[in-house]
C-alpha cells in the first residue's frame, strides 16, 4: 500500500514555487466559490421564473418549488463551508471545534455521491488543521463521482486521513501539483489545495495524496507543531 502511494503520492521533478501573491491567491478562491454558487444560484432564479410564469401548472409550480429548496439548501450549505475552510476564524492559535467541522461537512455532502464517515475525534483542533481536514475531504468527494464512501480519520502520530472509495475513481494530476506547493498556472478549481499546502506547512507538515489500487484514493495531512 505504501508503495502504491508513494509512487503518486506528489510530482517527483516539481518542488514548492515560491509563494503564489495574496492577491492573485484571493482572486483564484474567489474565483472557485463563484463557479460552486453558480449553479444552486441559478436553480432559484430559474425556479421563480417558473413561479412566476402564470401559463404553468402545479406540477411544474411544486417542481419549481423544489428546486428552489434544493438551490437554497446547496447555496447555504456552500458557504457555511467556505467561511470555514477559507474564512477568517481567529487568529493565529485559535482552535475550531472539530464536530462543527462535521456537521458542515455533513451538510455538503447531502448533495455529493458519496457517503461521509467521520471518525475523527469530537475534539477541538488548532484551525489550520480543520481547515485542511475540510478541503481534503471536499476534494475527496470529487474522486468518486459515481458514489462511494469518503472517510476521514486521526492517526495515531497526529495525522489526518481522508480515504475516498468508490467505483471509476477520479484523481487529476493538477489537484496533487497543488498539494505539493507548485503554484504556477493554479486553475480557480485546485487553489483550495494550495491552500491546504500552505496551511499544512505553517504548522511544519505537508500534503499527500494517492492511489492505492484500483478502488482507493488516499489523502493524508501531517502536521509537526
Amino acid at each position: 500500500m505504501s508503495q502504491s502511494l508513494a509512487q503518486s503520492s506528489s510530482p517527483s521533478a516539481d518542488e514548492p514555487s515560491e509563494p503564489l501573491d495574496p492577491v492573485a491567491l484571493s482572486s483564484l478562491l474567489a474565483s472557485r466559490l463563484c463557479h460552486d454558487l453558480v449553479n444552486p444560484v441559478g436553480a432559484l432564479g430559474s425556479g421563480v421564473e417558473v413561479l412566476e410564469d402564470e401559463s404553468m401548472d402545479e406540477v411544474m409550480k411544486e417542481a419549481a418549488l423544489d428546486l428552489i429548496k434544493t438551490g437554497g439548501d446547496k447555496s447555504v450549505a456552500l458557504l457555511k463551508y467556505a467561511r470555514l475552510a477559507y474564512g477568517a476564524a481567529g487568529g493565529r492559535g485559535a482552535e475550531i471545534p472539530m464536530d462543527e467541522a462535521e456537521l458542515i461537512m455533513r451538510e455538503l455532502f447531502a448533495f455529493a455521491k458519496a457517503e461521509l464517515v467521520w471518525n475523527a475525534p469530537a475534539v477541538h483542533e488548532l484551525k489550520e488543521i480543520v481547515k485542511t481536514v475540510m478541503i481534503l475531504s471536499h476534494y475527496a468527494a470529487d474522486c468518486v463521482p459515481r458514489g462511494g464512501s469518503v472517510t476521514v480519520a486521526k492517526t495515531e502520530d497526529g495525522a489526518f486521513t481522508v480515504t475516498a472509495e468508490g467505483p471509476r475513481l477520479l484523481l487529476q494530476e493538477d489537484l496533487l501539483t497543488a498539494f505539493a506547493g507548485v503554484c504556477e498556472d493554479l486553475k480557480p478549481k485546485y487553489a483550495p489545495a494550495y491552500v491546504a499546502y500552505l496551511l499544512a506547512t505553517e504548522l511544519g507538515g505537508g500534503v499527500e495524496g494517492g492511489r492505492v489500487g484500483d478502488d482507493k484514493v488516499v489523502f493524508t495531512a501531517r502536521f509537526s507543531g
